[in-house]
């Protein structure tokens, strides 16, 4: 039974967050905003929650309705540029990313994002100039790294984007995604030891981390290592849970099924 009071209701419904309850979490928070409709922690909270079930209009309306409230909230902004970005409204998420810098112009993770959607603009040079220059001003930031990686990648520029991924991998030798990203490039280059050992550390960090999965099957396929590759495409099918990867979900599912077929 939810209880009359704000703060009580704030704090069950980030219990259910934590809990992967995020239905009964975004009950909780809808009776923050009930109680208190003004404050704009629960119009965030439930935007946050929305966006984790993949409601993403609906995650951006309540974002609209906490920002109208407390306009220069820079969590609430990034968010708001997250979920433009994922729903390929660039330049709104550009405009988004950009108000969090002006309103936190020391903070470099507004340059990484910033960066990314011109990435996926395919306008690298914009996008590298970003990271650039959140890496003056964090020359640690990993984030920002792999996000050069990733744009060196695509133009081409393997070997600086081994090194910007090494420089990631060597400042926080924890980051799976720094050890995919490399896998990946690695895959990319054929070479196949480098980018098995990789993607291997990268599900050792992070066992829930579906992608390099998928790279180690596709890389046993081409070696003709079949149990292997059956392995880790049921691997990568039990761990991936994005909606955004059905396509690949539906082909990794045919592969299997023809691996099967000749195993038998």
């Amino acid at each position: 039974m939810m209880t009359e009071h704000f703060d009580e209701n704030l704090r069950e419904g980030i219990a259910f967050l934590e809990a992967g309850e995020v239905k009964k979490a975004v009950e909780r928070f809808r009776r923050c905003v009930e109680l208190k409709p003004q404050n704009p922690e629960g119009h965030f909270k439930i935007g946050y929650s929305l966006a984790e079930l993949g409601k993403l209009d609906d995650a951006l309306a309540s974002y609209t309705e906490g920002l109208r409230l407390d306009s220069d909230n820079v969590e609430a902004l990034t968010a708001v540029g997250d979920i433009h970005f994922e729903a390929g409204r660039y330049q709104d998420a550009i405009d988004a990313y950009r108000r969090v810098i002006k309103l936190n112009p020391e903070d470099p993770d507004g340059y990484v994002s910033v960066g990314l959607v011109y990435n996926c603009l395919e306008q690298p040079d914009e996008a590298i100039r970003s990271y650039i220059t959140a890496l003056e001003m964090d020359p640690v930031n990993v984030f920002a790294l792999n996000a050069l990686g990733d744009a060196y990648y695509g133009l081409g520029e393997r070997e600086k984007a081994v090194e910007a991924y090494k420089k990631g991998i060597s400042i926080d030798p924890e980051d799976a995604a720094a050890h995919f990203n490399l896998g990946e490039l690695y895959y990319d280059m054929e070479e196949l030891a480098e980018a098995e050992r990789e993607c291997l550390e990268a599900v050792r960090l992070d066992p829930s981390f579906p992608l390099p999965y998928l790279t180690i099957g596709s890389l046993c396929l081409d070696q003709e290592r079949i149990s292997d590759a059956i392995k880790f495409f049921e691997l990568y099918l039990k761990h991936e849970k994005s909606p955004r990867a059905e396509e690949t979900v539906s082909e990794v599912r045919a592969v299997l099924e023809g691996l099967k077929e000749e195993t038998k």
